[in-house]
């Protein structure tokens, strides 16, 4: 008994070392940040991660922080933030990500000129959608001699991918790390907004313009990302889905790469306000009560008061304050804010439909059961010139096709096939790119990709099927 009372109390320990680990760290980047190289601002950030380095292996304890899921790890133990220190934990967490850093682990004699030539081997590289950036660190910090700190890849981004050149340009992998960039950045955002702080778009801005020019070439990749839906991020991925399904109606009407990039950070901040409504609120797992609901109406406003907070107001804040103000009074002005106001631009179209059906076919949505992706269409073409505009839902409907990216097939052979692209021809619309992830006796497997539209394939759509009723994450198939 006294041994496990120990045992906790020693984890309790190394959680607080770890936590104080994840904060000095949080300090000397920022400060690194706005100080060149020897300036003696880093003097005492320097000293006080040394410390801390210092305290954990004094206790025969390896000083290594890792990324794994959504959590920073002190070797095994879970650091959990609070809510005062939950930026910290994402701004070091996100930075550990975006240069696809797993681990960062102290060796027992790293010194303090040891974490000045790191932090700036760390700011020389700018973070890339592959695993180019990792390569480039490792460069910088052999180049400054630095050997009492290792870095570590982040498995979890990677996953089963090669360290391999040709594998690392997989178009899959750049859309899947461009997607959690994007949440990550929400992640950031929303956390400044609810602090009442300053917001940046610098960082989001540059992710929407990688989107942009990856929709160009390998659309489906991101579109299939759209289909995950994450419970305790619900936010931050309804962002992103959004401002994807945003993007690609853009790109269907021409607009040129100047306006795709204003449309994708009005659609990325549109929920912006909900930084403003009660946790209790957004969660809640029911229908929401009269005052309740309207307290969640209130976030187009809040949203738009907090873009407004941004210092040099231009084109740009304009128009992200119009997807966050228009996004939710439909078509037909029935929807809120409530004012007499009757002009609904494009991009507030456009971002209402991305809305729409993206919260129609999560789970999170005030403990709504999701729709399948054919029948959330169906039912927002029961609502076409009411809630939605009637040309840019058909044309909606074109871009993510008949059967959208994400939606689960059962073929003529039995067979049970995931859609993975469409036809960019619209005479086979209704015959996509399916992915076999079941054979006729219904075991798993891991198929092979059919053009349906091809008369080889020799298989013909039966019915659409719910994921949920086969427990099937659709979204694992895109990563």
């Amino acid at each position: 008994m006294a041994l496990e009372i120990s045992s906790e109390r020693m984890n309790d320990e190394m959680v607080r070392f770890g936590k104080a680990l994840v904060a000095q760290l949080f300090v000397l980047f920022k400060t690194s940040l706005n100080y060149s190289e020897g300036h003696a601002a880093l003097d005492a950030p320097v000293a006080n991660v040394v410390k801390v380095v210092q305290e954990i292996q004094r206790r025969n304890e390896e000083a290594s922080l890792r990324v794994k899921g959504r959590y920073l790890y002190l070797g095994e133990l879970r650091l959990k933030p609070d809510s005062a220190s939950y930026h910290v934990f994402r701004f070091v967490m996100g930075e550990m990500k975006r240069h696809l850093i797993g681990g960062i682990c102290f060796k027992l004699m790293v010194s303090e000129d040891d974490l000045r030539r790191f932090v700036y081997a760390f700011q020389e590289v700018e973070p890339q959608l592959s695993t180019e950036s990792y390569t480039k660190l490792l460069e910088r910090m052999q180049r400054r001699m630095i050997v009492n700190i290792e870095v570590e890849t982040l498995p979890e981004e990677i996953e089963t991918v090669e360290i391999d050149k040709e594998k690392l340009k997989d178009d899959k992998l750049k859309a899947k790390l461009l997607y959690h960039q994007a949440v990550n950045a929400m992640d950031e955002v929303m956390d400044s907004a609810a602090a009442g702080k300053t917001l940046y778009l610098r960082e989001s801005k540059r992710v929407v313009q990688h989107m942009i020019d990856l929709l160009a070439s390998h659309e489906s990749s991101l579109l299939g990302l759209t289909t995950m839906h994450c419970y305790e991020t619900y936010t931050q991925n309804h962002a992103a889905n959004v401002c994807i399904l945003s993007l690609a109606i853009g790109k269907r009407l021409g607009l040129p790469k100047f306006n795709l990039c204003e449309l994708g950070m009005a659609a990325l901040f549109h929920d912006i306000g909900k930084a403003g409504i009660p946790r209790e609120i957004l969660d809640k797992p029911v229908e929401l009560s009269p005052q309740e609901q309207q307290m969640l109406e209130a976030h187009p406003l809040i949203g738009v008061k907090k873009v407004m907070q941004l210092k040099g107001l231009d084109a740009l804040s304009a128009r992200i304050i119009t997807g966050v103000f228009e996004h939710h009074l439909l078509a037909d002005f029935s929807g809120y804010p409530r004012f007499p106001y009757k002009r609904l631009s494009l991009f507030g179209r456009i971002i209402s439909i991305a809305d729409g059906y993206d919260a129609l076919t999560s789970s999170r949505v005030n403990g709504r059961t999701p729709y399948p992706p054919d029948k959330a269409l169906r039912f927002m073409l029961t609502r076409a010139g009411k809630a939605y505009d009637q040309g840019l839902l058909k044309l909606f409907i074109n871009c993510i096709g008949m059967h959208a990216v994400g939606s689960l097939l059962q073929l003529d052979t039995k067979e049970l096939a995931v859609v993975v692209e469409n036809s960019p021809n619209p005479a086979d619309w209704g015959n996509p790119r399916v992915k076999i992830i079941a054979d006729s006796a219904g075991k798993e497997v891991d198929g092979e990709v059919v053009d349906l539209a091809h008369p080889s394939s020799c298989r013909t759509i039966v019915a659409t099927l719910d994921p949920r009723l086969y427990n099937l994450d659709v979204s694992r198939y895109f990563l």
